[in-house]
C-alpha cells in the first residue's frame, strides 16, 4: 500500500504520472479545477461509482495491461 501522511484532519499524498498519460492528466486537472474539485475528491468519487461494490477487477487489470 502506498504511504501517506495523515495530520489531524486530512491525508496528504503525492504521486507521479506516466509520460504517455500527461496530456490526459493535465486536461483532467484543468477540468476538475474549473469545478472546484480536488484530484483526491475526483478519484474517491470515481472509485465509489465504478469499483467499490464490484468484486470484478477486470477494469483495473485492463488499466495495468495498457502501461
Amino acid at each position: 500500500m502506498q504511504q501517506s501522511y495523515k495530520p489531524k484532519s486530512n491525508i496528504i499524498f503525492s504521486g507521479s504520472v506516466r509520460k504517455n498519460d500527461e496530456d490526459d492528466y493535465l486536461s483532467l486537472r484543468k477540468w476538475i479545477g474549473l469545478e472546484g474539485i480536488t484530484l483526491a475528491e475526483y478519484a474517491v468519487n470515481a472509485y465509489r461509482e465504478l469499483d467499490k461494490d464490484s468484486p470484478d477487477s477486470s477494469r483495473l487489470k485492463a488499466i495495468r495491461w495498457r502501461r
